[in-house]
């Protein structure tokens, strides 16, 4: 690889200080790899799915650090409000297409609805009672022609015993047929597992896991596309270096999350130290993520 294969953007900062292609280093950049691109086709194509009166959800599940933040994130800025104004039922009021959020940390309904309000930007009290948050949320939600809520870290709010697992659930599922939702889900195999044993996963959050990495050619074709977006001034080559992709799988053992912060961590290095590439020593010697 040479300078001329680097993105536009990253070939702009080439000129910029040492700082500030650090800070360029630092920032999450959206790599559009298979198994992500599939994703965002499938939640694109439920976005835009016509009202309905049950709406089939999803559940993204994974390991810690795979990816399935990235690509909620990316399917909201997509979408996400840009705060224009339209006419409806003869009112003002500005559209928020999506929301994020990430669960609470217990499957507790009024911490849901408060999660809910605050990405509506709906002042509410904390302590208000939940059929009181609940219809807030289906006000706002309607009025401001909500279609996909993205809830990530789900796992978190499915513990507890069964009956409050299933309590959180069924709100999710009122919600979404109430309001014609998407609801979409992410979280870790004990997601997987917990909304299995409670029927779920089959009937209304059919699943979809993002598994690891293999050290194969798609994994050297993101990391080679990856290191497009770095403006080192010197070629690592890091996908034809057998040792620097070895010890780079190794370090991030197959996690799309951790091969991300190896890489950045060892740009930055390599600008600090003056060397303007990436070796496989320096990803070796970092330490453990």
């Amino acid at each position: 690889m040479d300078i001329r294969n680097l993105t536009s953007e990253a070939k702009e900062y080439l000129a910029k200080s040492d700082e500030e292609r650090i800070l360029y280093c630092k920032k999450d950049q959206w790599i559009g790899y298979g198994a992500a691109v599939k994703l965002i086709e499938i939640l694109e194509d439920k976005f835009y799915d016509p009202p309905q009166i049950r709406h089939e959800g999803l559940l993204i599940y994974g390991d810690y650090n795979n990816g399935k933040t990235a690509i909620l994130k990316r399917m909201y800025d997509l979408h996400k409000t840009n705060l224009d104004y339209v006419n409806k039922d003869n009112e003002i009021v500005y559209e928020i297409p999506i929301i994020y959020i990430q669960a609470p940390t217990m499957p507790d309904e009024s911490r849901l609805y408060s999660l809910i309000l605050n990405e509506l930007m709906v002042p509410h009290k904390a302590g208000e009672k939940i059929i009181q948050k609940a219809k807030l949320c289906e006000h706002y939600l309607n009025k401001m022609g909500t279609k996909m809520i993205l809830i990530d870290e789900i796992h978190s709010a499915l513990t507890g015993t069964l009956n409050k697992q299933r309590t959180f659930v069924d709100d999710l599922k009122q919600l979404s047929n109430r309001l014609s939702l998407n609801i979409i889900l992410a979280g870790t195999t004990a997601a997987h597992s917990a909304l299995s044993i409670s029927g779920e996963t089959n009937s209304r959050f059919p699943s979809i896991e993002l598994p690891r990495w293999n050290n194969d050619k798609k994994f050297r074709s993101f990391v080679a596309t990856y290191e497009r977006c770095l403006p080192l001034k010197e070629a690592s080559n890091m996908a034809d270096d057998p040792e620097i992709i070895n010890t780079l799988f190794y370090k991030s053992e197959g996690l799309i999350g951790k091969t991300v912060k190896l890489i950045k961590k060892a740009a930055v290095n390599a600008i600090r130290s003056g060397r303007e590439k990436i070796i496989a020593d320096e990803i070796f010697d970092l330490p453990k993520l």
